[in-house]
């Protein structure tokens, strides 16, 4: 109802200004408030919220509409593409912090400030409208520097050209079904790494055939593990393994000399022991479903995830006994995680790029971007929001490590890397033609798929 009296309200105040209102308006005032109407594709964002936002925007803007659309991740890139060819673009999309650089010729930079028209109309029986002006200052990239969290800042300012602004951020943490950790006899969620192995043994269950029918944790493949890549980043980063500098690829740097010794291939070797069945700790293998459908089946102890993932979960599973405790760490003096989130920008082809940062610096200020996260349950970008997220519990594992989150990616086509680096998964799995071989194979692909991925920085 409440909605109802501001759409009616705000219709009328629509009218009034752009009907009769307008009586007495000079040519310049009648142009400054000519409606304007914003299409914003998004993909994963909270749009229950931007949609409540967008009405906001609208009560202080009236002759600003914003439509939001929500597109599927698969189909964004082409949609976008034709989009763009046809001259019906989006003024607003979301793009993954991965992908900044892959949209960047599509972008327009940041402007210092947004200027939008405002409207008063006054007189109870005779009705004057006045249109003034309001300017929404937008950060500079000192701001987001000392604002956002360092991955923020390392993300979207290129060559001291800011491109987009980010609504929140996500890192990996480790979501967990207590029921079955309480089964297995398991009293409190591991600590380390190697709690974590011996917690894996314990829970996963074979049949007599030698069938896993209860998984500790879904690890060690590509294809049928979401976040492959962002778990053997993951690890590699926290074994030491510079994963690149700048635009130059560095993980499989120095491979040749330290053969099998090498951390990033120690990391490999760590996440595909999950997947082989003569290791203590095989778990998992290429046969079974997803892994997030086998955590919320309840035929998987642990998932590791992202904070999006809670109310895909929840939703999904609501009797699930679900908790969350912070990623494990190789090293607590050097903690390293993930981060992987979505960025807003403003299309070169937009016919009305001043209202779209209007918008976009409207819905990222402190106030907005607290309650968005506190609505979409994400972590939020700005240092001094981390402190109050973590009393949140849901939050709190996620936020607590976000100071540490990282994107080591930076180029042009996140999707091609995140295979590239699946298939060195599967590939890793295959047996060794002969032992005599399999160092130099191990090698061989560390650095093919160094290869491909320096091919789309």
């Amino acid at each position: 109802m409440y909605r109802k009296l501001i759409t009616l309200s705000l219709s009328v105040l629509v009218l009034l200004v752009l009907g009769f209102g307008c009586k007495g308006l000079s040519a310049t005032e009648q142009a400054a408030i000519k409606p304007v109407s914003l299409d914003y594709w998004t993909v994963y964002n909270d749009v229950d919220t931007l949609n409540k936002f967008a009405t906001e925007f609208k009560q202080k803007y009236p002759y600003v509409t914003i439509n939001i659309r929500q597109v599927r991740e698969d189909q964004f890139a082409s949609l976008l593409t034709n989009a763009l060819a046809d001259d019906v673009a989006p003024d607003i999309i979301s793009i993954s912090n991965r992908e900044l650089r892959k949209y960047q010729d599509r972008l327009i930079e940041m402007p210092k400030s947004a200027s939008l028209s405002t409207i008063t109309v006054t007189g109870k029986y005779f009705k004057n409208t006045v249109i003034g002006s309001e300017t929404i200052t937008l950060p500079t990239a000192l701001g987001i520097k000392t604002s956002f969290v360092d991955t923020v800042y390392n993300d979207v300012v290129l060559a001291g050209k800011i491109f987009a602004l980010p609504l929140a951020v996500d890192n990996m943490a480790i979501y967990y079904n207590k029921d079955l950790l309480d089964k297995a006899g398991i009293p409190e969620p591991p600590k380390t790494w190697d709690e974590f192995m011996e917690d894996v043994k314990k829970i996963t269950i074979f049949n007599k055939d030698g069938s896993i029918i209860q998984s500790g944790v879904a690890l060690g493949t590509g294809n049928n593990i979401t976040r492959a890549f962002d778990i053997l980043s993951l690890l590699m980063m926290q074994s030491g393994v510079v994963m690149a500098r700048g635009q130059a690829v560095t993980f499989a740097d120095g491979v040749e000399q330290a053969g099998v010794r090498h951390p990033a291939l120690a990391a490999l070797r760590f996440y595909t022991d999950f997947a082989r069945s003569d290791k203590e700790v095989y778990t998992w293998n290429e046969k079974m479903k997803g892994d997030l459908q086998n955590f919320i089946s309840g035929k998987s102890a642990f998932y590791l995830g992202f904070a999006y993932d809670y109310k895909r979960i929840k939703n999904s599973a609501p009797q699930l006994n679900l908790e969350i405790i912070p990623m494990l760490q190789l090293s607590e003096n050097k903690p390293a995680n993930v981060a992987n989130y979505w960025l807003e920008g403003v299309t070169k082809k937009s016919r009305h790029k001043n209202e779209a940062w209007g918008f976009l610096g409207f819905i990222t200020t402190p106030e907005k971007i607290k309650e968005y996260t506190k609505a979409a349950r994400y972590p939020t970008p700005l240092r001094a929001q981390i402190n109050e997220q973590k009393k949140d519990p849901v939050l709190s594992p996620f936020v607590a490590q976000t100071l540490q989150a990282e994107n080591w990616y930076r180029g042009k086509d996140g999707a091609g890397v995140e295979k590239a680096f699946k298939s060195l998964i599967t590939n890793y799995l295959k047996p060794y033609a002969s032992e005599e071989e399999a160092t130099a194979r191990d090698i061989n692909l560390l650095k093919y798929t160094s290869e491909l991925v320096q091919q789309t920085m």
